[in-house]
């Protein structure tokens, strides 16, 4: 069965959930039909001309990237003679669609600010600022004693029972179920017109609500009664909490000076912009990929001797000087553009499961836009 550009679209969702994005960002599917068929994709950060001229030369069929590409984008026309209608054109003309995961990859756990979090040797890594938190239902269904472990465990891998670091969390209690098959039911247990007193299990759980439907949809399936007697309750308290940035602690403390060229080397960079005394002590970091500079504040109350992200202004520079924190521009391209390969393992990953034959490449593009002398 052929490969669509859905199925690409929903394996990236399971990757950088939509709904984490923040209300300004233009994530998803920016050009292509959805259901048109994918052989080949392309990763990278943006979608340039030069990318679009690699993925016409590998024959791709979709492009996905970190950067939106109609982010900010005021669209009156669209004709080849300019760079973005040129772009459009381009793209429709050999059918490859255009697809990004954005803030949604900044801010979910193992995206885009974790990976620059670990290359910068961060321990006891922390969200920075946070944006959102999942709202949660508890589920409650009553479940014969010789299914308990059916239905749990499909509870389980639909996604419910998290609770901080803990996985399939539930609570049973034995009683007793009774109910009156009337003509026409085909009961699991008893007959049509008899009263029957089953021994079950009430057993109860949580979920997050964006996943409830499927959750309910594992249960369901599971369980072996015609009809499932369940309920869906509101709770108060909030599931797992999502953020921008990330904070953590370095293994062994380090000048700013050592630090930068820490992580110089482990970026690739040949030069990197730093802001303050270069013989201070770092021992906490803060950061956030592509231009970050708004969260340094952010930093600086969490405890942060030094805060890495991109796209520094003067003045800005000035204020960490005022605030007595370290920066390290890493620039906007370099901070981010680590997350391409992440990308590519994922989908082969996912292309694996599923028994996709699919190829995916990483662009070669360099698309460092700054260069030094």
């Amino acid at each position: 069965m052929p490969v669509t550009c859905r199925d690409i679209i929903n394996c990236m969702e399971k990757m950088a959930p939509k709904r984490l994005a923040e209300d300004w960002d233009a994530v998803g599917l920016a050009i292509g039909d959805p259901s048109s068929e994918v052989k080949r994709v392309l990763v990278a950060l943006d979608v340039t001309a030069d990318v679009i001229d690699e993925a016409i030369q590998m024959q791709a069929d979709m492009i996905i990237t970190h950067h939106p590409m109609l982010l900010f984008q005021k669209i009156k026309s669209i004709t080849p003679d300019t760079p973005l209608g040129s772009k459009i054109y381009q793209l429709i003309r050999h059918n490859i669609s255009a697809f990004s995961a954005h803030t949604n990859l900044d801010i979910v756990f193992g995206g885009t600010n974790d990976v620059l979090a670990k290359l910068a040797g961060l321990e006891d890594i922390e969200v920075l600022e946070e944006t959102s938190a999942d709202a949660l239902k508890k589920i409650v269904v009553y479940v014969p004693v010789t299914h308990e472990e059916v239905v749990r465990e499909a509870l389980c891998r639909g996604g419910a029972g998290h609770i901080g670091n803990y996985a399939c969390c539930t609570f049973g209690a034995k009683g007793t179920g009774t109910f009156l098959p009337l003509d026409g039911a085909k009961p699991f247990l008893g007959s049509p017109g008899n009263m029957e007193q089953v021994e079950e299990i009430r057993m109860e759980t949580i979920v997050p609500a964006a996943i409830l439907e499927d959750v309910i949809g594992h249960m369901l399936a599971a369980h072996p009664y015609e009809e499932v007697a369940y309920d869906i309750y509101a709770v108060e308290q909030k599931g797992k909490r999502y953020g921008i940035g990330r904070i953590g602690n370095l293994k062994t403390p380090m000048t700013f000076e050592e630090y930068a060229m820490f992580l110089k080397e482990a970026l690739e960079l040949d030069s990197i912009r730093l802001v303050g005394d270069r013989n201070k002590m770092i021992r906490r970091v803060g950061l956030c990929t592509g231009s970050g500079v708004e969260y340094m504040n952010a930093a600086h109350h969490k405890g942060a001797d030094a805060y890495i992200t991109g796209d520094i202004k003067f003045h800005e520079a000035q204020r960490a000087l005022e605030m007595g924190i370290c920066v390290a521009d890493a620039t906007h391209y370099a901070s981010e553009v680590l997350v391409v390969p992440v990308i590519k393992q994922y989908i082969e990953e996912e292309a694996r499961k599923n028994g996709w034959e699919i190829e995916v490449k990483t662009s070669q593009k360099n698309g460092q836009t700054f260069w030094n002398c």
